[in-house]
């Protein structure tokens, strides 16, 4: 099997099945009970928020567990937006082009009165940070652009902004999705406000999440009836998750250090854009080494997807949140001819994923190609 749909999620790591295996096993506690077994599981827990706080150079209390990057992306944009209820007309900035968990709930917060202005891409998928600063109107309370695009891999850079964005009003909160970018690329969470990951796209688990607050942020809780997570999410602590999710980033952070993503992308990129029948959507400049977007105009995605997986090979045509969408709207967004949004297709690559199976996979795309007739 040849699997590049690793934007969409990972393998898990065998050292984190192991250590959930033993959680399971050993520990059945409620996390926040008062004797000294679960206290002890309590302890684990804090043990892994302090050291994804030590891998991401944050502290301990600027972390909240969560059990997705969707949850997390929510709680961001709600728990701000929730403050400014019955206050006035509110204005968030986004852009056309976020993961569906910021997108649908900047649409749901526009039923509640908030105005949102959603900014364009550009042809490879980035939004300006210019295009960002002229976007600011004086009842601003919000910014919300991801870190690195789901389906094209584009990196944005509001850090480098933060400051400017202060100075127009310091009250506006900046608001990353990191779900694409954590163990990745760099990130300077001390120029967010506030910021979302996700354990399954780095070798973890499903269902589970983080926020990262920064200290002087207040949020309105969603979810209530606890003290769990500083009072901010109420409910059992999913605490085997919890405590493995500070095991899984610190592996995952080592695991890059010695990895060929460089050369496995480098390949990618030199494969397809020798082909003429192919169109790179992602640009080669400011581009996250995981994910190439590309279309094949003139041919029919779903005779090639169906040709690709007869021979055990997986990627995808648009992140797996809007999958049943007949064209992506990420894709749809770009300004590019509509032969190209029709026919684009993601690969997205592991650490695990190597040079042989990179060929591989261009060799028998160009095979399906040379044996299918155009659509």
């Amino acid at each position: 099997m040849i699997y590049l749909d690793n934007a969409a999620t990972t393998p898990l790591n065998q050292e984190v099945v192991t250590a959930i295996e033993y959680l399971y096993d050993k520990y059945f506690m409620n996390a926040n009970s008062t004797y000294y077994k679960a206290i002890a599981i309590n302890e684990l827990q804090e043990k892994s928020r302090s050291l994804l706080a030590s891998l991401l150079k944050v502290k301990p209390s600027e972390l909240i567990f969560t059990s997705s990057g969707s949850e997390a992306n929510n709680f961001a944009l709600k728990g701000i937006a929730f403050k400014h209820l019955n206050k006035g007309k509110k204005h968030i900035i986004t852009s056309m082009s976020e993961h569906s968990s910021v997108y649908e709930t900047c649409k749901q917060l526009e039923s509640f009165g908030f105005e949102v202005s959603y900014l364009k891409p550009d042809v490879t998928g980035h939004i300006s940070n210019q295009s960002v600063l002229d976007a600011i109107q004086e009842n601003t309370i919000l910014i919300a652009i991801m870190k690195v695009n789901s389906e094209l891999g584009a990196i944005n850079n509001l850090e480098a902004i933060y400051d400017d964005i202060k100075q127009i009003n310091k009250n506006i909160v900046v608001f990353m999705d990191c779900v694409q970018a954590l163990g990745k690329v760099d990130l300077n969470l001390n120029k967010l406000d506030l910021a979302s990951f996700s354990a399954h796209k780095c070798n973890g688990t499903k269902g589970s999440g983080l926020l990262y607050k920064k200290d002087n942020i207040t949020l309105i809780p969603l979810i209530c009836g606890g003290e769990q997570e500083f009072g901010l999410r109420a409910g059992t602590s999913n605490y085997y998750y919890n405590i493995v999710l500070g095991k899984t980033i610190k592996l995952f952070f080592e695991k890059k250090e010695i990895s060929s993503i460089n050369q496995v992308y480098q390949r990618m990129i030199d494969l397809l854009s020798q082909d003429n029948r192919i169109h790179l959507n992602s640009g080669l400049e400011n581009n996250s080494l995981f994910i190439i977007n590309f279309s094949i105009p003139d041919y029919k995605s779903e005779v090639i997807l169906n040709a690709l997986e007869a021979q055990e090979i997986f990627l995808s045509t648009k992140s797996a949140c809007s999958s049943n969408v007949k064209r992506s709207r990420v894709i749809d967004a770009l300004p590019i001819e509509d032969k190209y949004k029709d026919t684009a297709f993601r690969v997205s690559f592991s650490l695990d994923t190597t040079l042989e199976e990179v060929d591989a996979f261009y060799q028998a795309l160009s095979d399906s190609l040379d044996k299918t007739l155009k659509g």
